[in-house]
């Protein structure tokens, strides 16, 4: 028998070995960043674990190659660590790589921003529209909203699909300033926000108003299409003020469509300022411009051609147009026609006429006649002798001359007034020349209605007298205005002539200074005395100034007033207002551009000053006649050479009460 001793197994105390292959030494690391090793033992390796800053970090691989990953998201960027493994063998050896020094850099490991593409809301949602997000390690986008742009940032929902790009949201203000954004998160837990998105709801656009147009009792009023999302109404404004104080709202609706309102019922005479108010769903509001709106009839016209046409009086007819009588010619003042020219109420020519009986014929006055036609005086030249006569002409009712009479003898005579007498006749006023002295007198003519002559007169003829203007008075007698130089001073005076019914004269008066009066307009006024109007260079400011004379029944003088500047004025026709007051036409030097303009003067019941306007352009403007009209305005007409052609044109210009024409 044999005896022996087994050798008991050594113990194994050689520790694995370990080495680091990735990452390098010195390199930047970023994210999640893979740590790889290799490891080998005598026997086997049970397991390597990753070690950060000599701190063990429980994460283990036991299966080779061995992989070890490393969250460096926590870890500031740019900062420095010491990685290193432990690897452990079956015996429980252990072993530790050379270190390795890392910098972690996670600068450019956020995920892409995304922008909000728009914001759009209507009275219950909001649609937020944004970029989407082309980072494959995506996780998930956040809403946030905030009142400041650098105030804290309030999330409303974390949408997870990368698709889901629209998000609606029910809880906003937009009268209440917000700042909207986009945060998107990887799965590494970075974050990147977009810009900011600011929402604060607009006043909606405002409306353009268009000028409003008068037509057929009521004003058109049309304005822009508001094109907005959130358009609530159109609100018409209406007041008497420029300024749209004391406005009221006239018309409301809440169709974007509808762009146009027309307020019936306006009457005539009248401004109107009008506004469109544009409201949103949210209340806000915006004013467009504001325009006029007039029922007043407003018109500077010109009529003629090539001709020389000039309008010396106009009168409105029944029918509310207007009938200008002049003179027109292809050569200059001589030689021409009488002239007519008869328009609508807006001023639009509706016939003329050019009427002749001699080589020189002049339309001086016109009144209407009771049947609806038309009488005219002026003068023309006599088939006898080629003296100059008075001339009258009666046409119908679209300017076909039915009869014409001359009055005169062999020396020369002019009509310059004609006014419809009680009797259905005619009186006449204007000047001849006496055969016995040369000299002019103040010659007065009663006709009937057919123009056959009841009797004439004449008055003055010491000096040169003229007679310019012929009314019937009150007590069926006549007035007479003119300038005379037989009486008073002889340099002329104003001169008002009375007679009775049949001419007789029963007293004149004078009426100026040192030099020279005239008076081209009469008529009586409400209280039974006259105001006649002319110039004078006796009193005022220039040349010669507009001079108005206020007297009593029996001709004394009660006032008088002048107007003007330093230059030459004219006052040339007076028509008392519905106020009391006075409308004068002329013409003036004074005030305007170059020349002469057409001049409308207001005054009070006293003759003082309230307003005074100039018309036309840069030539030679003449204002002759003008008078109120039914609907308060005014109507003045005369001549103008303000044109291409420099060559006068019949002008009519129809003011408002103030004497706007725009």
């Amino acid at each position: 028998m044999f005896w022996a001793c087994e050798e008991e197994p050594e113990t194994d105390t050689t520790p694995p070995t370990v080495a680091i292959t990735h990452p390098e030494p010195l390199s930047s690391v970023s994210e999640i960043t893979s740590v790889t090793c290799i490891a080998t033992d005598n026997d086997s390796v049970q397991t390597v674990e990753l070690w950060i800053d000599s701190m063990a970090m429980g994460i283990f691989d036991s299966i080779s190659p061995y992989e070890l990953p490393w969250n460096t998201v926590p870890y500031p960027d740019s900062s420095e660590h010491i990685i290193t493994v432990r690897a452990e063998d079956l015996n429980n050896n252990i072993s530790d790589s050379e270190p390795v020094i890392v910098t972690v850099n996670n600068s450019t490991s956020h995920p892409q921003a995304v922008n909000i593409i728009s914001i759009v809301y209507t009275l219950a949602d909001m649609t937020i529209t944004f970029e989407q997000s082309t980072d494959s390690d995506f996780f998930s986008y956040e809403l946030l909203r905030s009142g400041s742009e650098e105030g804290n940032q309030n999330s409303l929902g974390i949408f997870s699909s990368i698709n889901d790009t629209v998000i609606h949201i029910m809880n906003f203000d937009p009268l209440t300033a917000a700042w909207y954004w986009i945060s998107t998160a990887d799965i590494h837990g970075y974050t990147s926000t977009g810009s900011g998105y600011y929402i604060l709801d607009d006043a909606p656009l405002p409306v353009t108003l268009d000028l409003v147009v008068f037509l057929d009792s009521l004003f058109v009023i049309n304005w822009s299409r508001n094109t907005e999302d959130d358009f609530h109404s159109y609100s018409v404004f209406e007041s008497l003020n420029p300024t749209m104080s004391d406005s009221v709202e006239i018309f409301q609706s809440t169709d974007s469509i509808i762009t146009e309102f027309n307020h019936f019922e306006i009457e005539e005479s009248q401004y109107r300022y009008y506004q469109v108010v544009v409201k949103d769903y949210w209340g806000l509001m915006s004013a467009s411009n504001i325009e006029m709106g007039t029922s007043w009839t407003l018109f500077n016209e010109t009529y003629g051609d090539f001709s020389y046409d000039y309008g010396r009086c106009v009168l409105q007819t029944l029918d509310e147009g207007y009938i200008v009588a002049g003179n027109t010619s292809t050569v200059g003042n001589s030689f021409s026609n009488v002239l007519l020219v008869k328009t609508d109420v807006q001023g639009n020519q509706e016939w003329i006429k050019s009427i002749t009986f001699s080589a020189t014929d002049r339309g001086n006055a016109v009144t209407e006649g009771s049947d609806g036609g038309f009488i005219v005086v002026g003068n023309t030249i006599s088939e006898n002798d080629g003296s100059q006569d008075v001339l009258l002409l009666k046409t119908d009712g679209i300017g076909t001359v039915e009869w014409h009479q001359a009055y005169g003898t062999n020396q020369d005579e002019i009509g310059n007034s004609v006014y419809p007498a009680a009797d259905g006749g005619y009186i006449i006023c204007g000047q001849a020349v006496s055969a016995n002295t040369g000299f002019n007198f103040a010659y007065l003519i009663k006709v009937d209605g057919s123009g056959n002559e009841s009797w004439s007169r004449t008055f003055g003829a010491d000096a040169n007298d003229y007679g310019y203007s012929v009314i019937q008075a009150n007590d069926g007698g006549y007035a007479i205005a003119g300038m005379t130089r037989s009486s008073g001073d002889s340099d002329g005076d104003a001169w008002l002539i009375k007679t009775d019914g049949d001419g007789q004269q029963e007293w004149s008066q004078t009426y100026g200074g040192d030099g020279t009066e005239s008076a081209r307009a009469i008529q009586q006024t409400v209280d039974g005395g006259f105001i006649l109007l002319g110039h004078t260079n006796s009193f005022g400011s220039g040349n010669n100034d507009a001079f108005l004379v206020k007297t009593d029944a029996a001709g004394n003088q009660q006032w008088s007033q002048t107007y003007g500047g330093t230059a030459t004025d004219h006052g040339r026709s007076v028509d008392q207002t519905d106020d009391g007051g006075y409308i004068i036409s002329g013409y003036t030097d004074s005030f305007g551009t170059n020349g002469f303009d057409f001049w409308l003067i207001k005054t009070d019941t006293e003759g003082n000053l309230e307003w005074h306007e100039t018309y036309t352009g840069y030539g030679d403007d003449r204002g002759l006649w003008g008078q109120q009209t039914v609907d308060g305005g005014y109507v003045i007409t005369g001549y103008s050479d303000s044109n291409s052609n420099s060559v006068p044109d019949v002008v009519l210009v129809k003011t408002d009460h103030l004497g706007n024409t725009d």
